[in-house]
């Protein structure tokens, strides 16, 4: 394995280093509490331990990173697609090592882990599952046709696809209840079944999980209504996942319309979400390139990150100012084919893998890079969560600034809360990890400390 500092480019975002592992990489995992990275390897999981950058025993695996959903309760890693016929892996984390194999169904890549009540939901077809993530086994199988679950978890509500039906089965999971079936077959897509949410305005933006035929459109449904508002003609070449996301803090979704073809430019639509309307239209791919491959909203410096494919030409990194809405950097990591970008919304890196054998990280302060040892860790963390309820109790620490206030952030490392010494409340958050971030004397490392809210 090989590091390499690179240098500030174009004075917007700093490579830092450029680590170069044993063989061919794709899509990753990054565990933020643990400070680690899985990175798709042939026959297994490349570990990368990212506190020093060096690579642990590799996970001897069949199953592909793409599909996968993180269980931070338990510390287990649910890896579907795998082509055995059990065809779920588990993964535990903590121990780099696989748990087992699940035997669920193998024509449904998707799943739902709702951390609230440490229930997995997988949808198969003809039945939703619902397991104990405690010892994975099946607590019940609900007789409903599924072929995608969406956690809405403020609203503590399921969105069942139904794939082809053009249905949206909403389901009260606290009170096991059916709340509404939602006719959403005006969605001009294959199987309008996944949904990605507004929680601030109580909007999700409906359309397929996954690319069958496309290119799809997008719905945007109220949900608080559970109503379906209107259509756009955004146009989806791969799957709702990888080609729209929201950015909570401006109250916009980004959308990349694509039709698929190289020959044409992409657009990205920006929606107002409160309003529902278009705000802008911008190019953010070439001609000759697409740009539905992976795409992530940085909180921290309020960017967007895609990827943009180049065709026989490998791919790029395209970077998205959310205050202009307007790309800044068009071509960065120009050459491989680059397939994942990973968030550490703690210690604010990017991770990139992709080009062969490569792991690229990535320092965005939102005006300035800001060079890092990539060895040292610059912030202390307490991995064992503090459990709260209603109220968050902050003890008076010495060693703050005067000038500073400690703050909760979620964890894409959106500030949610301002605090203060003392009791804070918390009833108004939704359940989940946050932390407690506190800015220390200018000798002392940042005390980052993880907090679990309940009901």
């Amino acid at each position: 394995m090989l590091l390499v500092p690179i240098a500030l480019f174009a004075q917007q975002v700093l490579v830092d280093t450029v680590i170069r592992v044993p063989e061919e990489v794709g899509k990753a995992c990054f565990f933020p509490d643990l400070n680690k990275l899985y990175a798709e390897a042939p026959d297994g999981y490349l570990v990368l331990d990212c506190s020093t950058y060096q690579l642990r025993p590799k996970i001897p695996a069949q199953s592909f990173l793409d599909h996968c959903s993180w269980d931070w309760r338990d510390q287990k890693l649910y890896v579907l697609s795998n082509p055995s016929p059990d065809s779920t892996t588990v993964v535990d984390v903590a121990a780099d090592s696989v748990i087992g194999y699940m035997a669920d169904c193998r024509d449904v890549f998707c799943d739902a882990y709702l951390s609230d009540i440490d229930v997995r939901f997988k949808p198969a077809k003809d039945t939703l599952c619902m397991y104990d993530c405690r010892n994975d086994a099946i607590k019940r199988r609900l007789p409903i046709f599924s072929t995608c679950a969406s956690w809405d978890s403020v609203g503590h509500k399921l969105y069942v696809g139904q794939g082809a039906d053009g249905k949206l089965y909403v389901y009260d999971y606290l009170r096991d209840s059916c709340l509404k079936v939602i006719d959403v077959s005006a969605i001009p897509a294959t199987e309008p079944d996944a949904c990605v949410f507004s929680h601030k305005h109580r909007r999700a933006y409906v359309s397929s999980y996954q690319f069958d035929i496309g290119p799809d459109r997008v719905g945007i449904l109220d949900t608080d209504r559970d109503t379906l508002l209107h259509v756009l003609p955004v146009r989806l070449e791969r799957g709702l996942y990888r080609s729209v996301v929201v950015n909570d803090s401006n109250g916009k979704a980004y959308m990349v319309d694509c039709d698929g073809w190289y020959e044409h430019p992409d657009t990205m639509w920006v929606v107002d979400c409160a309003t529902d309307s278009v705000l802008k239209k911008f190019e953010c791919a070439p001609e000759s390139a697409n740009a539905d491959q992976c795409m992530r909203w940085v909180p921290w410096s309020n960017r967007i990150y895609l990827i943009s494919e180049l065709g026989i030409a490998g791919s790029s990194l395209v970077v998205i100012d959310c205050n202009t809405d307007s790309v800044i950097v068009s071509g960065m990591l120009r050459g491989g084919m680059l397939y994942d970008i990973q968030l550490d919304p703690i210690r604010r890196r990017i991770f990139v893998t992709g080009d062969t054998d490569k792991v690229f990280v990535l320092h965005d302060s939102g005006y300035a890079a800001v060079q890092e040892t990539p060895k040292a860790e610059g912030r202390a963390m307490n991995v064992s969560p503090t459990i709260v309820r209603g109220v968050l109790a902050l003890p008076v620490s010495p060693r703050l600034r005067v000038s500073a206030s400690p703050c909760l952030v979620d964890a894409c490392g959106r500030k949610v809360l301002d605090l203060r010494p003392g009791a804070n409340s918390v009833q108004g958050l939704a359940p989940g990890a946050y932390f407690v971030r506190e800015a220390q004397a200018q000798d002392q490392a940042e005390a980052i400390r993880k907090v679990v809210v309940t009901r």
